[in-house]
Protein backbone atom coordinates (compact mmCIF):
# COMPACT_ATOMS: atom_id res chain seq x y z
CA UNK A 1 0.00 0.00 0.00
CA UNK A 2 1.57 3.27 -1.00
CA UNK A 3 2.41 5.86 1.64
CA UNK A 4 -0.57 8.33 -0.16
CA UNK A 5 -3.22 5.69 0.72
CA UNK A 6 -2.29 5.10 4.10
CA UNK A 7 -2.19 8.61 4.91
CA UNK A 8 -5.76 9.11 3.00
CA UNK A 9 -6.97 5.84 5.40
CA UNK A 10 -5.86 7.49 8.29
CA UNK A 11 -7.22 10.80 8.12
CA UNK A 12 -9.99 9.24 7.14
CA UNK A 13 -9.96 7.20 10.32
CA UNK A 14 -9.71 10.09 11.85
CA UNK A 15 -12.47 12.52 10.23
CA UNK A 16 -14.94 9.26 10.83
CA UNK A 17 -14.18 9.21 14.51
CA UNK A 18 -14.65 13.04 14.97
CA UNK A 19 -18.40 12.69 13.48
CA UNK A 20 -18.78 9.39 15.00
CA UNK A 21 -22.05 8.96 16.96
CA UNK A 22 -19.89 7.74 20.43
CA UNK A 23 -22.41 6.43 23.11
CA UNK A 24 -22.04 9.32 25.22
CA UNK A 25 -25.22 8.56 27.56
CA UNK A 26 -23.10 5.72 29.33
CA UNK A 27 -21.81 6.88 32.36
CA UNK A 28 -18.51 5.54 31.49
CA UNK A 29 -14.98 6.71 29.84
CA UNK A 30 -15.06 4.59 26.85
CA UNK A 31 -16.12 5.32 23.36
CA UNK A 32 -16.17 3.29 19.74
CA UNK A 33 -16.54 3.83 16.63
CA UNK A 34 -17.00 1.40 13.17
CA UNK A 35 -14.03 2.22 11.31
CA UNK A 36 -14.70 -0.03 8.38
CA UNK A 37 -17.43 -2.23 7.37
CA UNK A 38 -18.44 -4.99 4.67
CA UNK A 39 -20.60 -7.99 3.88
CA UNK A 40 -18.11 -10.12 6.13
CA UNK A 41 -15.47 -8.19 8.08
CA UNK A 42 -15.83 -4.86 10.18
CA UNK A 43 -12.99 -2.97 11.66
CA UNK A 44 -13.64 -0.73 15.47
CA UNK A 45 -12.13 1.43 16.80
CA UNK A 46 -12.35 2.01 21.27
CA UNK A 47 -10.95 4.93 22.33
CA UNK A 48 -10.66 5.47 26.42
CA UNK A 49 -11.97 9.54 26.59
CA UNK A 50 -9.53 10.49 23.53
CA UNK A 51 -7.41 7.83 23.93
CA UNK A 52 -6.92 5.40 21.21
CA UNK A 53 -7.41 1.72 23.22
CA UNK A 54 -7.22 -0.66 20.17
CA UNK A 55 -8.87 -1.59 16.24
CA UNK A 56 -10.66 -4.53 16.65
CA UNK A 57 -11.92 -7.01 13.68
CA UNK A 58 -14.97 -8.94 13.44
CA UNK A 59 -16.41 -11.22 10.81
CA UNK A 60 -19.14 -9.57 10.31
CA UNK A 61 -21.06 -6.72 8.87
CA UNK A 62 -21.43 -4.06 11.92
CA UNK A 63 -21.83 -0.62 9.26
CA UNK A 64 -25.56 -0.45 10.72
CA UNK A 65 -25.07 -1.68 14.35
CA UNK A 66 -26.51 0.93 16.26
CA UNK A 67 -26.23 1.58 20.14
CA UNK A 68 -29.55 0.28 21.64
CA UNK A 69 -30.94 -3.12 22.82
CA UNK A 70 -30.60 -5.66 19.90
CA UNK A 71 -33.37 -7.27 18.52
CA UNK A 72 -32.98 -10.78 16.79
CA UNK A 73 -32.49 -9.35 13.29
CA UNK A 74 -29.95 -6.29 14.21
CA UNK A 75 -26.95 -5.72 14.67
CA UNK A 76 -25.50 -3.86 17.86
CA UNK A 77 -22.45 -2.17 20.10
CA UNK A 78 -23.73 -1.39 23.38
CA UNK A 79 -21.50 -1.04 26.34
CA UNK A 80 -23.20 -2.59 29.96
CA UNK A 81 -21.52 -2.24 33.64
CA UNK A 82 -22.07 -5.38 34.97
CA UNK A 83 -20.88 -5.74 38.58
CA UNK A 84 -17.94 -7.77 37.81
CA UNK A 85 -16.99 -4.79 35.52
CA UNK A 86 -18.18 -1.54 36.78
CA UNK A 87 -15.54 0.27 34.03
CA UNK A 88 -17.64 -1.81 31.36
CA UNK A 89 -17.82 -4.42 28.45
CA UNK A 90 -18.33 -4.18 24.69
CA UNK A 91 -21.44 -6.23 24.03
CA UNK A 92 -21.21 -6.83 19.80
CA UNK A 93 -24.18 -8.72 17.80
CA UNK A 94 -24.01 -9.23 14.46
CA UNK A 95 -25.56 -11.69 11.67
CA UNK A 96 -23.47 -13.90 9.90
CA UNK A 97 -24.72 -16.08 7.06
CA UNK A 98 -28.09 -16.84 6.22
CA UNK A 99 -28.99 -17.77 9.71
CA UNK A 100 -26.39 -17.58 12.49
CA UNK A 101 -25.72 -14.32 15.10
CA UNK A 102 -22.55 -13.95 16.57
CA UNK A 103 -21.92 -12.30 20.03
CA UNK A 104 -18.84 -10.88 21.42
CA UNK A 105 -17.36 -9.58 24.15
CA UNK A 106 -14.76 -7.06 24.06
CA UNK A 107 -12.88 -5.90 27.58
CA UNK A 108 -11.19 -2.60 26.64
CA UNK A 109 -9.54 -2.23 30.33
CA UNK A 110 -7.68 -5.00 29.09
CA UNK A 111 -6.09 -3.76 26.29
CA UNK A 112 -5.36 -6.77 24.08
CA UNK A 113 -7.17 -6.99 19.72
CA UNK A 114 -9.37 -9.61 20.41
CA UNK A 115 -12.93 -10.07 22.32
CA UNK A 116 -12.72 -11.69 25.80
CA UNK A 117 -15.49 -14.20 24.86
CA UNK A 118 -16.75 -14.83 21.60
CA UNK A 119 -19.63 -17.71 20.65
CA UNK A 120 -21.77 -17.79 17.69
CA UNK A 121 -25.87 -19.20 18.02
CA UNK A 122 -27.03 -21.33 14.90
CA UNK A 123 -30.05 -19.18 14.48
CA UNK A 124 -29.57 -16.48 17.18
CA UNK A 125 -27.02 -15.14 19.98
CA UNK A 126 -28.09 -12.65 22.73
CA UNK A 127 -27.57 -11.05 26.35
CA UNK A 128 -29.26 -9.55 28.97
CA UNK A 129 -28.19 -7.81 32.03
CA UNK A 130 -30.09 -9.00 35.03
CA UNK A 131 -29.11 -8.06 38.69
CA UNK A 132 -25.96 -6.98 37.47
CA UNK A 133 -25.10 -9.92 36.11
CA UNK A 134 -24.29 -10.53 32.39
CA UNK A 135 -26.36 -13.40 30.68
CA UNK A 136 -25.38 -15.06 27.33
CA UNK A 137 -28.19 -16.98 25.63
CA UNK A 138 -27.55 -18.77 21.93
CA UNK A 139 -28.67 -21.88 20.39
CA UNK A 140 -26.90 -24.87 18.62
CA UNK A 141 -28.46 -28.07 17.52
CA UNK A 142 -29.07 -30.72 20.01
CA UNK A 143 -26.38 -33.57 20.45
CA UNK A 144 -28.74 -36.32 20.02
CA UNK A 145 -30.63 -34.29 16.65
CA UNK A 146 -34.14 -34.19 17.16
CA UNK A 147 -35.76 -35.79 20.20
CA UNK A 148 -38.60 -35.91 22.94
CA UNK A 149 -36.28 -33.89 24.80
CA UNK A 150 -35.54 -31.91 21.61
CA UNK A 151 -38.15 -31.71 19.61
CA UNK A 152 -36.89 -28.78 17.18
CA UNK A 153 -33.26 -30.20 17.19
CA UNK A 154 -31.85 -27.06 19.03
CA UNK A 155 -31.42 -26.35 22.17
CA UNK A 156 -30.67 -23.14 24.02
CA UNK A 157 -28.01 -22.59 26.29
CA UNK A 158 -26.76 -20.15 28.95
CA UNK A 159 -23.84 -18.72 30.29
CA UNK A 160 -22.89 -15.98 32.93
CA UNK A 161 -20.25 -13.55 32.01
CA UNK A 162 -17.74 -14.36 33.33
CA UNK A 163 -18.17 -17.74 33.86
Amino acid sequence: MSRACKLVLLLAAFWANALADHDSAAPSPWSWHVVSGGLDESRVAIYRQAELVGIYDFSCDLTTAGNGEMSEADTSLKLVQPASHPLGLLVITCNVGAHSQHLAIVDPAKRIHHPVYATTGSYFASWELEDGELWISYDRPCGTGISVECPDGFETLFVRYPE
